[in-house]
């Protein structure tokens, strides 16, 4: 009988860590015309939108989809007063990434922080 019990307890914690969710922690910098504008750093998961908004001049909102080869696919919509920027880029894990469209920049890094 113990026999079966610590089987079933092993299938059961080798099922349950399957379905543990991936983490990232997504630090950034927003600079518009030159200023920093905002530093968010978030935890996020995988294919699922987070969104941060400060005030009424300033939205952040970004998915992560993390791919095979250590690293992930970042989509942003970034809006500072009325100038909204898309960004969709790759990123290696815990390398820094920086975009500029017109004035506003974004610097970006993902890192794995759980499964």
């Amino acid at each position: 009988m113990n026999i079966k019990a610590s089987l079933l307890m092993t299938a059961l914690l080798a099922s349950t860590s399957c379905f543990a969710a991936d983490t990232y922690q997504v630090t950034s910098s927003v600079y518009a015309q030159g200023k920093l504008v905002a530093a968010p750093k978030i935890v996020v998961e995988p294919n699922k939108s987070a969104l941060i908004t400060i005030g009424n001049n300033f939205s952040y909102n970004l998915t992560v989809k993390p791919n095979q080869d250590e690293t992930a696919d970042v989509a942003a919509v970034v809006t500072v007063d009325d100038n909204t920027i898309n960004p969709s880029f790759t990123v290696a894990y815990d390398k820094q990434a920086t975009i500029e469209i017109g004035t506003q920049k974004l610097t970006i890094q993902v890192s794995k922080v759980g499964s």
